[in-house]
C-alpha cells in the first residue's frame, strides 16, 4: 500500500486502501492463500468472492435492521452473493481437510499456514470451519481498517496530533516497531482510543433473550435489584452515546482530544470500544497494533497529513462503521 501514496499533495483515499490491505492480510492469515491469485479449479474466482463478501456485509446490515420487515423485500441478491462466498470457502475447506488427512503432526506443531489448516485438524465439521473463517474476516478485516480510516479522517483535520506522533517517532526505525514496542507508544494508542471514543467500530450492538432470565440489577425504584427478562426481549445499547458521557469523558466530547486518555480511566463498561464480558474481541491487542503499525509508518514517511474533504463525518453502517465519505488526504513526504 504505501509504494501507491504519492508525496506531492495529490488527494488520495485512504479508506479503500485500508480495506484491501487488511482484507488481503486476513484472507492469507485465514485462507493461507494469497489473495491477487485464484484457486486452481475453485468454483470462483478470488475477486468473485471479494465482491461477493462486501456485498453480503452491506445486505445482512439492512437485514438486521429491517428484523421481520426483511421478509417483503427481494432476497435473490443477497442469497446469491452468499452462496458465491459459502461456496468458494467451502471449496477451500474440502482442500484443507483432504490435506489434513496427510498431514504429519510434527509438521503441524512446527506451524500452521493458516486458521484454516489448523481447525482442519481438529474437526471435519464444514459448517463450523467455514463459520468461524467468516466470523473471522469481518473481526480481523473490517475493523482495522475502518478503524485506520477514521483516525486518519482525524488526524489530517488535527496536524498538531500527526506532528506529535513524528516528535515521538524520531528516535525510531522501523525495525524497531515490535509489538510490545507499538502497544506502548502511547501517543499513537491514545489517538487510536480517542477515535475509538468517538466512533466506535460498532456503534450499537444488540441482544434477543432467547429464554426467561433475570439480570443481577436494574430492576425496582432505584435500579439496583434484580429485574426479569422474559424471553424474545431486544436489548439494544447505543456505545455511541456512551462514549459521550460527560461524567466519564469531559464536557467536551464531541471534541478529538487524544490526550484526554492521560487523565481518564473509564471502567470497563464505560469504554465498549471492544466490547465487554466473555464476548470481548479477542483480537484486541492485535487491531491496535495493526494500526499502529500502519500509522506510524505513514508518519515516518509523510510530514504532512492534509485533509481534502469539507464533508464532516457521517457515518456509513454495515456490521461495522466506517466514514460514509471514505478519508481524501493529501499527503507530503519527508522521512524522519
Amino acid at each position: 500500500m504505501f509504494g501507491q501514496l504519492l508525496e506531492d499533495g495529490t488527494t488520495v483515499d485512504l479508506q479503500p486502501l485500508f480495506y484491501t490491505m487488511f482484507l488481503n492480510t486476513s484472507i492469507k492469515f485465514l485462507l493461507g492463500v494469497d489473495p491477487t491469485k485464484s484457486l486452481k479449479d475453485a468454483p470462483h474466482t478470488s475477486e468473485e468472492f471479494i465482491h461477493s463478501f462486501h456485498d453480503a456485509l452491506s445486505l445482512t446490515m439492512f437485514r438486521l435492521l429491517l428484523g421481520r420487515l426483511w421478509s417483503l423485500l427481494p432476497q435473490k441478491r443477497y442469497f446469491r452473493v452468499c452462496k458465491t462466498a459459502h461456496d468458494y470457502l467451502d471449496y477451500s475447506i474440502d482442500q484443507a481437510l483432504s490435506a489434513s488427512a496427510e498431514m504429519q503432526p510434527k509438521s503441524y506443531r512446527e506451524g500452521p499456514p493458516s486458521l484454516l489448516t489448523g481447525l482442519s485438524t481438529q474437526t471435519d465439521d464444514r459448517l463450523f470451519i467455514r463459520s468461524q473463517i467468516l466470523q473471522g474476516m469481518m473481526a480481523s478485516q473490517e475493523t482495522t481498517s475502518a478503524l485506520l480510516g477514521n483516525s486518519c479522517f482525524l488526524l489530517s483535520r488535527h496536524p498538531k496530533y500527526w506532528e506529535q506522533i513524528r516528535i515521538a517517532l524520531k528516535s525510531y526505525e522501523v525495525s524497531d516497531f515490535s509489538f510490545d514496542v507499538l502497544l506502548n507508544l502511547t501517543v499513537v494508542q491514545n489517538i487510536l482510543m480517542e477515535s475509538l471514543r468517538l466512533y466506535p467500530v460498532f456503534p450499537i450492538m444488540g441482544r434477543s433473550a432467547t429464554q426467561d432470565t433475570r439480570l443481577p440489577v436494574g430492576g425496582g425504584p432505584n435500579q439496583d435489584e434484580p429485574i426479569f427478562i422474559p424471553k424474545g426481549t431486544v436489548a439494544n445499547m447505543s456505545w455511541y452515546a456512551l462514549h459521550r458521557d460527560p461524567v466519564v469523558y469531559g464536557k467536551d466530547v464531541e471534541t478529538f482530544r487524544p490526550e484526554r486518555w492521560e487523565t481518564i480511566q473509564p471502567t470497563h463498561w464505560e469504554f465498549m470500544g471492544f466490547g465487554g464480558g466473555n464476548r470481548e474481541c479477542l483480537g484486541k491487542q492485535k487491531v491496535l497494533v495493526e494500526a499502529a503499525y500502519v500509522l506510524v509508518r505513514l508518519a515516518k514517511k509523510f510530514e504532512v497529513l492534509e485533509s481534502r474533504d469539507k464533508e464532516d463525518w457521517v457515518g456509513e453502517m454495515k456490521l461495522t462503521c466506517k466514514s460514509k465519505n471514505g478519508c481524501k488526504v493529501a499527503l507530503y513526504g519527508n522521512s524522519i
